[in-house]
């Protein structure tokens, strides 16, 4: 399936646990014989993905499944800036407080 990344090369980080993890929105499947690839829902979650760690695809759900696409870019609008930690290399490495995100989505209703 494919997945949207949010911001690739930036951490997103959870302070009750410290992991870097990357967000991203899974899409779902549009139904049988609809013309779409995908159907505009899906679920946000947040992944480590580094083969490198023990906890590599440990992952955690922050909204509910079955979530429109659209309802999480509204309730994330200007996360790059409100949900920054802190940031180096003018702005180039970030990391990204997902607990903030997490208070957003849980806010829109999305959880």
């Amino acid at each position: 399936m494919a997945d949207i990344d949010y911001a690739l090369a930036w951490d997103f980080i959870d302070p009750a646990d410290g992991k870097p993890r990357q967000l991203r929105f899974r899409r779902n499947f549009a139904p049988r014989n609809d013309p779409r690839t995908f159907d505009g829902t899906g679920q946000l979650v947040a992944v480590v993905a580094d083969a490198h760690r023990a906890d590599n695809g440990d992952e955690i759900a922050i909204s509910r499944p079955d979530v429109l696409f659209d309802a999480v870019e509204a309730a994330l609008e200007g996360w790059e800036d409100w949900a920054t930690l802190f940031e180096e290399n003018n702005g180039i490495d970030r990391y990204i407080n997902l607990a903030a995100i997490r208070d957003r989505i849980r806010a829109a209703g999305l959880t």
